[in-house]
């Protein structure tokens, strides 16, 4: 028996002869994903922190297919939601560099050559429908754009040559669109109303997208009585 486990064996042990009052939080000596049941001798009853340090040390004491499990149970247990009072110390970035990179490493290996059942695809697209994100602060859009300005930009100074232009120019002239695309381009906008500008030069109501290149001060009726 490693110092892992023997803490680990050592916190468990105590859960089993106390009672705690307040928050606790229940947890799987053997984790589920490991075989674990839910029988009462399975079950222990932890302080938040202790939940927390427990999942730490399983992915210290399990190696293999089983390291992956845990560290994903690890990602886990940093949930946090109106009724739980998760632990809430940082865990050391040497820590979380190590756990990151083998989670990683088990999605992938996870998800390589899986296809997407028909079916959890469905349901991943029901879940989002309808759901809003909360609108940007005048604050956060300040933010925002200040930190793309001047030398912030990642193209400040970037001089592109005449050769690049044409290459560009040329790539773009040549690019086709297949019917699917332009149909669901045209689905998409089908029904909306964009918002319209009055050019105060030619008394037209503009959509605004194209107000600044034909209208405004580019105008051809400018100046005229």
């Amino acid at each position: 028996m490693n110092k892992y486990q023997t803490w680990y064996q050592n916190i468990t042990d105590r859960a089993r002869s106390r009672t705690l009052e307040g928050y606790v939080e229940r947890h799987h000596v053997i984790p589920r994903s490991l075989g674990g049941t839910d029988d009462a001798n399975n079950l222990v009853s932890l302080t938040a922190r202790e939940h927390f340090v427990c999942h730490w040390l399983l992915t210290k004491i399990y190696t293999g297919e089983a390291r992956y499990k845990m560290i994903n149970a690890m990602y886990i247990m940093r949930a946090e939601g109106p009724y739980q009072k998760r632990y809430e110390s940082k865990i050391t970035s040497r820590v979380y560099n190590t756990l990151r990179e083998e989670y990683s490493k088990y999605i992938s290996n996870l998800n390589k050559g899986r296809v997407q059942p028909l079916e959890e695809n469905v349901k991943q697209k029901a879940a989002q429908t309808g759901r809003k994100r909360a609108p940007f602060s005048d604050e956060w859009r300040a933010k925002m754009s200040k930190s793309k300005q001047g030398e912030n930009n990642n193209r400040y100074g970037v001089k592109i040559t005449e050769d690049t232009r044409k290459k560009m120019r040329e790539k773009a002239l040549g690019r086709t669109q297949s019917a699917e695309t332009i149909q669901k381009k045209a689905d998409a906008v089908r029904g909306s109303k964009r918002e319209k500008k009055l050019c105060p030069h030619c008394n037209q109501l503009i959509a605004v997208n194209g107000y600044a290149r034909f209208h405004g001060d580019k105008c051809k009726h400018r100046g005229q009585p």
